[in-house]
């Protein structure tokens, strides 16, 4: 039998990805600090969508920017601390979780979805 040779397929690169961790830190991947350009920003503000579950991440140079966070630099990654925010909408969890980043152009955000989190049991906020 003749040996073949093995080419491994092609990718299109690394997809931006955003890490959420239990302890309410929110990371972005060096794919999405060079994609979204997140190196030369000071700051993110952060939303929420109840009707689509999504987080919606503004990022800015103005530190006075009401709700604005800190973003912290580690080597290629990017983060913000934001425990509050992940609890206020029952997004808290017990395991990190990876998910994919959209860039939204209309609202001038970057979107991450948490249609498929899987919540800490007893850490849902209570219906009004």
């Amino acid at each position: 039998m003749a040996f073949e040779r093995y080419v491994p397929p092609r990718t299109a690169g690394m997809k931006p990805r955003a890490t959420v961790r239990p302890s309410g830190l929110i990371s972005f991947d060096a794919a999405a600090v060079a994609a979204f350009g997140l190196n030369k920003a000071s700051h993110a503000v952060l939303f929420f969508d109840k009707s689509r579950k999504l987080i919606g991440v503004q990022i800015t140079n103005n530190g006075n920017e009401v709700g604005a966070f800190p973003l912290s630099r580690r080597r290629r990654s990017v983060s913000l601390k934001a425990p509050q925010f992940l609890t206020q909408y029952g997004l808290a969890f017990e395991e990190s979780q990876r998910f994919d980043i959209s860039d939204d152009r209309t609202s001038k955000m970057l979107t991450i979805s948490m249609k498929n989190v899987q919540r800490r049991r007893g850490r849902r906020p209570k219906k009004s």
